[in-house]
């Protein structure tokens, strides 16, 4: 479970830390993490017919309305912000065809994607700089950039029509606060350390992304994060996981 650990309203005062991503503990998480992605036993093909008889397309909730938007973006490129070792990809590419696909993660996730999918999804370590995606992913991945507005004025430029965001836990009232997650890759491993991490409010994340050009197509609140806050102020508990997909005006 992901825990936060203090309130910190400006970045100057959130302290320096070391990355957990690269550490033998993520490391050894996204390794198995891979292993099971791409060895599916029969338990796991039950599952997914499960979540298929309950959610209506075998996706897990963070990611089920990008099975539409896959669609309308048709052959479009897509950039997907954080995205691991491709298990993003994973997860969607029977619905992807030959769709060009774009991760940026970290060097140890970029070595285990190439590894895995090889040359069918690019693997960058910095934003592109020019090019234009129909869709960008963001998911798991917005708390941990911590000037977000900036990065979504970056991204408009490359999104030429929808951009999701999903599993980052977002303030429903109230303002942006800074805090520290502590990076627990899964019940029985062992922490991989601390992240600053910034818990944007619903409010402004819309704002900037309207400022940015677009406008918020569809919200669904799909989980609360009220445990895993519970180390904060009452005030700064009420925050929850959203599926969101935001669409360029027309």
């Amino acid at each position: 479970m992901a825990t936060f650990r203090h309130i910190f309203h400006q970045l100057s005062e959130v302290p320096d830390l070391a990355s957990p991503w690269e550490t033998p503990q993520w490391v050894s998480h996204i390794n198995r993490y891979a292993e099971k992605l791409t060895h599916v036993t029969f338990a796991d093909k039950a599952r997914e017919l499960a979540r298929s008889v309950r959610y209506g397309n075998g996706l897990p909730r963070t990611m089920t309305p990008l099975k539409g938007l896959i669609r309308q973006n048709g052959r479009g490129p897509i950039l997907d912000i954080g995205g691991g070792f491709g298990d993003n990809f994973i997860v969607l590419r029977k619905y992807l065809g030959d769709t060009p696909y774009t991760v940026v993660d970290g060097a140890e996730s970029r070595r285990l994607g190439r590894q895995i999918l090889g040359d069918r999804v690019a693997f960058q370590a910095d934003m592109p700089v020019e090019g234009k995606y129909g869709l960008s992913i963001v998911i798991g991945t917005l708390q941990y950039i911590l000037d977000s507005s900036s990065f979504i004025s970056a991204l408009s430029k490359l999104s030429s029509e929808a951009v999701y965001v999903s599993r980052s836990p977002l303030r429903k009232n109230g303002d942006d606060f800074y805090s520290i997650q502590e990076i627990t890759p899964g019940y029985e491993m062992d922490s991989a350390g601390e992240s600053a991490v910034l818990i944007r409010s619903v409010e402004n994340l819309v704002k900037d992304f309207s400022r940015a050009g677009f406008e918020l197509a569809d919200s669904t609140e799909i989980m609360s994060y009220r445990d895993q806050m519970m180390s904060l102020p009452e005030e700064y508990r009420d925050c929850a996981y959203f599926n969101m997909t935001f669409k360029r005006r027309t």
